[in-house]
């Protein structure tokens, strides 16, 4: 059309409102709605029909078709004329006809016809210049008929809409790639945590590899301790021993000589008595060092490094008898041994096992108390419970009790690495350690070691 009429000044307070309403929708899908129905009631029309070119193919699709009540049309492509779409697509100017049956040059077999549609009017929706879709709308009422005005008022409206539209896309555009980059953020924080883990798991294996480590340097220093105090012991022991014999084979011999002489034997009869009793005392003093070595021995298992059976209570009686220096005059050690299988095991492990928890139990006992060694086998396992009657654990120091480096004793006391060495040794022959503690009433630690 060479003529274009004016738009009236309350049509241009329409679009005024049209435009706040539509630019306030930012969602693409209401924002079509809402455009079709106010075009829908603005200009009085039956239906409305809204295209939008798809970016990747190039073509016209439908996306809304409404009503005159606003509500939805299911079948609304074939109820379109393709003729009146391509023609707008194609020549990119708007379509008026305001009595379609008297128009001239047309089929009588056109759709348009067919449906008695009295008057159609499609504009084109722009952005940036370019055509990105076209609304439709027509009529079966014969007492209204689209005007020029309404042509007119529909190409503005249609303006606003096509800036609209083009908002909304850039909108789901931007969307889409807050979206993206916060999968992207998802997906780097996921690598990073698991990165995390992974240097998580590296650190605790490094932990263990120490405590493994230190555990392996403390038994072979002790190993090493032992073997040197029984070297050394047993040398001169060997000449204390061999030498006391001599002794006690000359005592004999001189109170033969005596006799056979006829000499007074009161006086040298007692001093032969008292010299004859010191050989017994060394005797008896070299015996009880003898057994001490043997002792020391027997807990580091110097000969016994492999992987074999044992009986526990052996153990459980070496271990005793090392830390009787804590316990003599003031801790009364109960054995309440029941009958347990022998067990295969490392048995200068689990030999600093007991040393480690017995200890702990006589540093715990302030003054007089007892410590009770019970032992039994249930359900396939061996199970070795230690209790004590000293001051107890408190309930929140439970959970980290065998954590490497805790401990509750005062500065410059102990490690705090011996229960949790405890730990491992146990969990490494397939048990486990459990501690029950009240506060001034003591500690109960029980082991249990599955038999094989």
């Amino acid at each position: 059309m060479s003529e274009q009429p004016n738009i009236t000044y309350p049509q241009l307070i329409t679009l005024y409102e049209v435009s706040r309403k539509i630019n306030s929708k930012l969602n693409l899908p209401e924002l079509l709605d809402e455009t079709m129905d106010l075009a829908i009631e603005l200009l009085h029309a039956e239906k409305g029909v809204l295209l939008l070119r798809n970016k990747t193919t190039g073509e016209l699709e439908m996306k809304v078709a409404r009503a005159m009540d606003k509500s939805r049309i299911a079948d609304a492509v074939a109820l379109v004329s393709r003729t009146v779409v391509r023609k707008v697509e194609s020549g990119g100017q708007s379509l008026l006809m305001q009595n379609v049956p008297d128009s001239p040059g047309l089929n009588p077999n056109m759709s348009l016809i067919r449906r008695k549609i009295k008057s159609v009017i499609c504009v084109p929706l722009r952005s940036r210049e370019k055509l990105v879709g076209c609304i439709y709308l027509d009529t079966t009422d014969k007492q209204h008929f689209f005007k020029t005005e309404d042509l007119a008022f529909l190409e503005g409206f249609a303006n606003l809409a096509g800036i609209a539209v083009e908002n909304a896309r850039n909108y789901r555009q931007v969307e889409e790639v807050n979206r993206n980059l916060e999968s992207l953020v998802d997906e780097r924080t996921q690598e990073v945590q698991a990165k995390h883990n992974e240097l998580q798991s590296a650190y605790d294996q490094l932990k263990d590899t120490q405590m493994q480590l230190l555990r392996s340097e403390k038994m072979a220093s002790l190993g090493m301790l032992v073997a040197g105090i029984a070297h050394e012991i047993n040398t001169p022991l060997g000449a204390i021993n061999s030498n006391t014999d001599t002794f006690s084979r000359c005592c004999g011999k001189l109170r033969d000589s005596i006799q056979d002489c006829g000499l007074e034997q009161g006086a040298n009869a007692k001093t032969i008595d008292v010299l004859d009793n010191l050989s017994k005392v060394n005797v008896t003093a070299v015996e009880r060092i003898t057994k001490i070595v043997k002792t020391l021995r027997n807990f580091a298992r110097l000969d016994e490094e492999d992987y074999k059976q044992v009986d526990l209570h052996e153990g459980l009686d070496t271990t005793l008898t090392l830390t009787a220096h804590l316990s003599r005059a003031r801790i009364n050690c109960v054995k309440k041994y029941g009958k347990i299988p022998q067990l295969t095991c490392y048995a200068g492990q689990l030999n600093q096992v007991f040393m480690n928890i017995l200890v702990n139990s006589c540093q715990a006992i302030e003054g007089m108390g007892a410590i009770t060694i019970e032992t039994s086998h249930k359900d396939g396992a061996i199970v070795i419970a230690i209790s004590d009657t000293g001051i107890g654990i408190a309930k929140e120091n439970l959970d980290r009790i065998f954590d490497p480096g805790f401990t509750t004793k005062g500065v410059g006391v102990g490690t705090g690495l011996g229960l949790s060495i405890s730990y491992r040794i146990v969990e490494e022959h397939g048990g486990r350690i459990e501690v029950e503690s009240r506060i001034g009433k003591g500690t109960t630690f029980t082991i249990y070691l599955p038999v094989k």
